[in-house]
């Protein structure tokens, strides 16, 4: 145990940490920690059945001997995964999952958690948990098909770091949401081309996976958008030699996949499609303006 009686050895709690249960004094599983010497990122696993299904994903996806090779091109599509950690504190026990730490390397990391799916409740959930997840985010969920629980933003327009919650991705809609994703990508002012066109090729990316495979469908996940503000203070757009920026996308959040017995997953792509529509349209404007 750690000296503050908390945390495990070596950890810290993950400071661009924008969704999901955030660590709270006295409750060691409930956040996401940073290992400080390894560097890795640990997930609390949840303790019933969310937490098994999510266990079970990433050692189907990157342990299984007989994988195929869609469930294969999918580790490079998700956090790459380390293993468990037990952690015995007080005669309780608690497991992580270790994974990789998507903003690594990121001198001044922008991430945006975006929900992807109108249906954000999976098929054994009461009517009364349907009923909850329905009214969440209706002002992007019913016409986008996703929505924006939390934005961690290195904004360089005035030096400082922004965290939005749900609480503000709760009062955007198809209008205002756009807003939200331009500030996310520091275009208050300009738009990177070469930003997002970075972007447009991951997403495109895991599109074209969502077409080809029948193996799951996916409720309440996420994809992680991660890219360095640095890079759009230290480029030029007509400088060819700039270093070019650091963009992850990353599908995150396990604990409601289920089998998809052969039928394509088309709550996913629905909301996908529509975030890539606004990439795109934003990619057109900054090419337009020569940015």
């Amino acid at each position: 145990m750690s000296s503050n009686g908390e945390l495990p050895d070596d950890t810290c709690v993950l400071e661009h940490q924008i969704a999901g249960h955030l660590h709270g004094h006295g409750k060691v599983s409930s956040g996401m920690l940073k290992h400080t010497t390894e560097g890795y990122v640990m997930k609390p696993v949840q303790n019933d059945e969310r937490g098994k299904k999510e266990i079970e994903f990433y050692e189907d996806v990157f342990l299984s001997a007989n994988a195929c090779s869609v469930i294969t091109h999918l580790r490079d599509l998700v956090p790459r995964y380390l293993g468990l950690h037990q952690f015995i504190s007080d005669d309780s026990v608690s497991y992580f999952i270790k994974m990789e730490d998507v903003a690594s390397g990121c001198r001044k990391p922008c991430i945006a958690d975006i929900k992807i799916g109108r249906q954000t409740w999976d098929p054994d959930s009461s009517p009364e948990k349907r009923l909850a997840e329905n009214n969440k985010y209706r002002g992007t969920k019913e016409p986008l098909g996703f929505c924006i629980p939390g934005l961690f933003v290195n904004d360089i327009s005035t030096n400082r770091v922004l965290k939005l919650d749900k609480v503000y991705g709760r009062t955007l809609d198809s209008v205002t949401v756009r807003d939200a994703i331009r500030f996310y990508l520091n275009g208050t002012l300009t738009l990177d081309r070469r930003l997002l066109s970075d972007f447009l090729r991951e997403l495109h990316t895991i599109r074209l996976w969502f077409e080809d495979q029948r193996v799951y469908r996916f409720f309440a996940t996420s994809l992680l958008l991660v890219y360095d503000a640095d890079f759009l203070m230290h480029s030029s757009p007509t400088d060819s030699k700039t270093i070019a920026p650091i963009v992850r996308v990353r599908m995150i959040d396990f604990a409601h996949v289920y089998p998809a017995e052969g039928a394509r997953d088309a709550n996913y792509i629905h909301g996908l499609c529509n975030l890539i529509d606004i990439f795109e349209d934003f990619y057109r404007e900054a090419t337009t303006k020569g940015q």
